[in-house]
């Protein structure tokens, strides 16, 4: 466990760095819920009207002066922001917000703001499960085996002498090594998804696509909550979507052992008999994250939920292929097993 952690201490060590940067970023949006007019990304010059943005709360002095008397349904020009501007502001700005949104913005150009965080989505997405593939099925694992380290941990419940920890963290050790689990996986998967979360949100509500364009009709910019309020179904049920998917791909390595028990005809365990959820636990965990995640989009722009419903939907897919390759990993390791 000492080489794992210190083998992996410098990618943790550097996705807090990256989220602590991400929290000390000045906030894009005004207190009227507004993305601010100088911090809006732009690849290519537009013109929107000027209740779309903020104008009071802007740093520009000089672009507060020039558009302070116009009217609410008066045009405003806003010109592309350079990588170099957008490097000016730090690098999380540089190197993650601004490409983001610059290809939000670049396929919005050819269909629409909804397309292009859908598109977006699924290339940061993609991105990060190459990226962190190894860590993710270790993570799968490790919400599959749960029954089984639910057994070890009723074991020995209670028990605080050295010996029986001693056998507790062998037995546990034993199981990750039956099956190919890293503990570690789950950790890293998690912070990496957290920085990146967050640039995703602040490409989204500064990228002048998003702004200023559509989805099917739907404001991007508005909130769920605005929905909520104003009985407007289509925020509603995207934000309801949201939730639904965000906990069916937490539970999905759950369902997918579950069915594979079936098919493979294995019997109930007797640990799993006595009445007591052996899930319950991490399920409640599960929820808790849901609704974390739940009441902190209802008051963000419905593009970020838009960009979650997207994210679980796709993890679904990632979940199935992988439960697909263990499945197979085990039936070939059981073949060889046999003939030898």
């Amino acid at each position: 466990m000492a080489n794992l952690l210190k083998g992996k201490s410098k990618i943790l060590f550097l996705c807090l760095f990256i989220l602590l940067t991400c929290t000390a970023c000045s906030s894009p949006r005004a207190t009227d819920g507004k993305t601010k007019l100088d911090m809006i990304i732009a690849s290519e010059e537009v013109t929107v009207r000027k209740d779309q943005v903020n104008i009071s709360e802007i740093q520009d002095e000089d672009l507060k002066k020039e558009y302070k008397d116009y009217k609410d349904d008066e045009k405003i020009t806003i010109k592309p922001m350079t990588f170099g501007e957008a490097f000016n502001e730090g690098w999380f700005s540089g190197l993650i917000v601004w490409p983001l949104a610059q290809v939000i913005n670049r396929i919005a150009a050819f269909t629409d703001a909804g397309w292009g965080i859908i598109l977006t989505t699924v290339i940061i997405q993609g991105a990060v499960f190459l990226f962190t593939r190894k860590s993710q099925m270790s993570a799968q694992r490790m919400q599959e085996i749960q029954p089984e380290m639910q057994r070890i941990q009723d074991k020995y419940k209670g028990k605080t002498d050295d010996r029986s920890r001693m056998m507790m963290a062998q037995e546990t050790q034993r199981l990750y090594q039956k099956y190919d689990i890293h503990p570690f996986g789950s950790i890293l998967v998690t912070f990496i998804q957290l920085p990146i979360m967050m640039g995703v949100y602040y490409a989204m509500v500064r990228a002048s696509s998003v702004v200023y364009g559509t989805f099917m009709g739907i404001d991007l910019t508005q909130t769920p909550l605005f929905g909520f309020q104003h009985l407007q179904w289509a925020y509603i049920v995207i934000y309801i979507l949201m939730v639904i998917s965000s906990i069916a791909s937490m539970k999905m390595p759950q369902w997918l052992k579950k069915r594979q028990d079936k098919i493979d005809h294995v019997k109930t365990k007797d640990y799993l008999k006595n009445g007591k959820d052996p899930m319950s636990s991490m399920n409640m965990t599960m929820y808790f994250s849901t609704g974390f995640v739940a009441l902190l989009y209802i008051s963000w722009p419905i593009a970020m939920s838009f960009y979650w419903l997207v994210s679980s939907l796709t993890r679904v897919c990632f979940n199935i292929f992988m439960h697909a390759m263990i499945v197979k990993e085990a039936k070939e390791k059981k073949s060889k097993d046999i003939i030898r």
